[in-house]
């Protein structure tokens, strides 16, 4: 039986809608509709994100430029690392706009995105691994200007040890396990333990503490197993002092001995009182 615009079924008495063609063609074309406007900010997130992850590589190879070759000094470093992160962040709103989009396309629930590989996800990874990455950069600019300039070393020496360190430093953090900072100073010359000795000596045992467990001491006095380049810039500067003063004590023994390959007692307690008479 019919009646109004519904039908019903006599042997259940259960009542059906009956849709109408018009019914069915408008119900059709919401559905469009809805699909047009889902794919609309499809294309729109897409062309944004686009942009945006080309940016950021962009600017990570501007991080990269900015400390390569010996043209720049460590000031001229700290200045451009400066206006780049003035940089960055002035594109803070960009992001936030991406922000927003990824929020609508959640609230239409969509899922997929043929026009666009990037998520916002790995948009935020990026935006993240970008500012800190000038932040961090110029953070290890300031500390070499500091390290230059209480140490009274100049930038050639800072500029080698800290391509010593980074050479070292694969994931590139700002720090060396102790492994990684074994290698460095054999690479500079130091004559330190074996890896196995590293891998099977207790730190623990005093009586037999080895130089590198020594000087692990002084750079990573807590044991974290992590020695930062600050440690390592203040080891290598200390190191850089004993052997210049050693050296002097050498010359100033030569001076001393004249043409003899020694010097006597008497000769050493001659030239001190010489040093008390003129104080």
């Amino acid at each position: 039986m019919m009646m109004g615009g519904w039908i019903t079924l006599s042997s259940g008495h259960v009542w059906y809608p009956l849709v109408t063609t018009w019914t069915r063609d408008q119900l059709l074309q919401d559905a469009l509709v809805k699909e047009e406007r889902k794919d609309e900010l499809r294309k729109t997130f897409a062309k944004q994100a686009n942009w945006f992850a080309n940016w950021s590589t962009e600017e990570q190879t501007k991080i990269s430029q900015s400390t390569m070759g010996p043209d720049l000094t460590l000031n001229e470093q700290l200045t451009y690392l400066g206006e780049l992160l003035e940089e960055v962040e002035s594109y803070k709103p960009v992001y936030e706009e991406l922000e927003n989009l990824n929020k609508k396309i959640q609230n239409e629930v969509i899922f997929n995105n043929p026009y666009c590989k990037h998520t916002m996800e790995s948009l935020n990874v990026s935006w993240d691994e970008l500012h800190n990455s000038v932040a961090r950069q110029k953070s290890a600019v300031e500390n070499q200007i500091l390290v230059r300039d209480s140490k009274g070393i100049n930038e050639e020496q800072v500029r080698e040890m800290k391509g010593a360190f980074d050479h070292f430093d694969k994931n590139d953090d700002g720090r060396l396990d102790h492994f990684e900072f074994r290698a460095c100073l054999v690479s500079l010359g130091y004559n330190v333990d074996t890896e196995e000795h590293l891998v099977n000596h207790n730190p623990a045992d005093s009586e037999r503490q080895s130089d590198f467990e020594r000087v692990l001491q002084m750079v990573d006095p807590d044991m974290t197993g992590q020695v930062t380049f600050q440690a390592f810039m203040d080891f290598m500067t200390q190191e850089a002092c004993d052997t210049d003063t050693a050296e002097q004590i050498i010359a100033s023994f030569r001076v001393l001995a004249g043409d003899k390959r020694y010097i006597l007692p008497e000769e050493i307690r001659r030239e001190l009182k010489k040093k008390k008479k003129k104080k």
